[in-house]
């Protein structure tokens, strides 16, 4: 190997791994409507139903299939015809005997449980649709909570690191006291316990987001080891909903009520067609035309043909007969009605305590929210005074430990607290089926026009 040629193999031998390494820790901004966005590109799930929302949506364009006629083409060739074989004086072949034949025909059967058929087809497209949108709407609130969620988790993590650092530090000092013979054994040994246990738990929750981070990562179709930067959140605001207004508003629209409906309406049909279909006539239409060369004329024989045609009217007489197979077919349609009709009553009595349970704790998640913010004020101004003791030699560093401790907790404490009103006004926002962008600006229009009415009353 020439020499210019190996110095060119050495440096990309020396510099590959730097440059997979940067590859490797590239950072990535996401802002909170990337993640959903790219989230429901990737999505497998959503995908397959867009297919089965496409299908149904072609069937439901077409409902002129359902009455369709069936047409019917066929041809057929007699090339060996009957002849016997062993009686008779034996097998011989007749050439006159050749005969072919061609058949055209329709068919069309008319009954009234075509309407509810098409019907059907209809509402099939209408739940194909409303799974799809749900669908979509799950992921993305899903998506939203993760991404909340890893934000805290970094926050926290940057908490645990200050909290190690303190610990580091007061084992120094402890150190050079423990070997002047200035500390007490006891003091010594839990400052080491101090200091590991706050390595621990930073080891801890930094394995704990990088887990969460790699499966958030596999949701996005994002390649694992990116480094990305969050930006965006949801909006924090008082609760102001009344729990009664919203199920008077939002109830008839949560996909699940709607979907029991389809249930209900899906089943009222299927009863009607199998009704309509069992006790009602139908009406039979058919013609077909058929063309053969003339009897023994064999195929060169010139063409005959003949057309036909027939209307049938079949009228059902078992399922009037009480206890026929047919009779207890329509009872059981009659019975998964009224089951349904059920099933939808004990839905909308669960939606209704979802939604008020959810906006009782977004109030109460509020009002613990704002003791969390006092306790973060009063850690901090505990701290400076800390400080400013310490400093002065009032005060020993254990104490300025103990109140560093307090605002870290105090802080962890309020990142939950956030985290937790997030969570409750994302699942408030699909308890109604409605965007929580939507929910976060009524809101806001709601404490406005409060406000406005307190200046105007004042």
């Amino acid at each position: 190997m020439n020499c210019p040629l190996k110095r060119v193999w050495i440096l990309i031998i020396l510099f590959f791994p730097l440059m997979a390494s940067q590859a490797a820790t590239e950072t990535v901004i996401l802002t909170l409507d990337d993640a959903v966005q790219m989230a429901l590109d990737q999505s497998i799930a959503l995908k397959k139903s867009s297919i089965d929302l496409t299908q149904s949506e072609y069937s439901a364009h077409r409902l002129w299939s359902e009455i369709f006629p069936s047409f019917n083409l066929s041809a057929g060739l007699t090339f060996l015809p009957s002849t016997p074989l062993l009686t008779d004086g034996g097998f011989s072949y007749n050439n006159n005997a050749l005969s072919y034949n061609f058949n055209l025909g329709f068919s069309l059967s008319l009954n009234p449980s075509l309407n509810a058929s098409m019907k059907r087809i209809e509402l099939a497209y209408r739940s194909q649709l409303l799974s799809y949108e749900n669908a979509s709407r799950q992921l993305e609130i899903r998506v939203i909570k993760s991404f909340l969620s890893l934000i805290t988790m970094k926050e926290n993590l940057s908490y645990l690191g200050e909290r190690l650092e303190l610990a580091e530090n007061k084992l120094n000092n402890d150190r050079i006291a423990w070997a002047n013979g200035l500390l007490s054994e006891l003091s010594w040994l839990n400052s080491q316990l101090s200091t590991e246990t706050a390595r621990y738990n930073l080891a801890y929750a930094q394995g704990t987001y990088q887990n969460a981070l790699d499966e958030f990562l596999v949701i996005l179709g994002v390649d694992a080891g990116t480094d990305i930067l969050f930006t965006g959140t949801v909006e924090i605001a008082p609760v102001l909903y009344d729990p009664e207004q919203l199920i008077m508003e939002y109830l008839p629209k949560r996909p699940d009520i709607v979907n029991q409906r389809q249930t209900i309406e899906r089943l009222e049909l299927s009863k009607n067609q199998t009704t309509l279909a069992s006790r009602f006539p139908t009406l039979n239409l058919s013609t077909q035309w058929r063309g053969t060369p003339e009897t023994g004329g064999g195929l060169g024989a010139p063409l005959t043909d003949n057309l036909s045609g027939s209307l049938t009217l079949n009228i059902p007489i078992d399922s009037w007969i009480p206890g026929t197979r047919q009779n207890q077919t329509i009872r059981t349609a009659n019975a998964e009605v009224e089951k349904a009709r059920l099933d939808l009553l004990d839905a909308e009595t669960s939606a209704k305590n979802q939604i008020r349970s959810l906006a009782s704790n977004l109030q109460k998640t509020w009002e613990s929210l704002s003791i969390a913010k006092m306790r973060v004020g009063i850690a901090e101004r505990t701290l400076e005074a800390t400080n400013v003791g310490f400093r002065n030699g009032m005060l020993e560093f254990q104490q300025l430990e103990d109140r560093q401790n307090d605002l870290t907790d105090a802080r962890q404490r309020l990142l939950q607290e956030e985290l937790s009103y997030q969570t409750l006004l994302l699942d408030l926002a699909a308890a109604l089926n409605v965007e929580w962008k939507t929910l976060t600006g009524q809101q806001a229009s709601e404490v406005s026009r409060q406000l406005s009415d307190l200046v105007s009353r004042s």
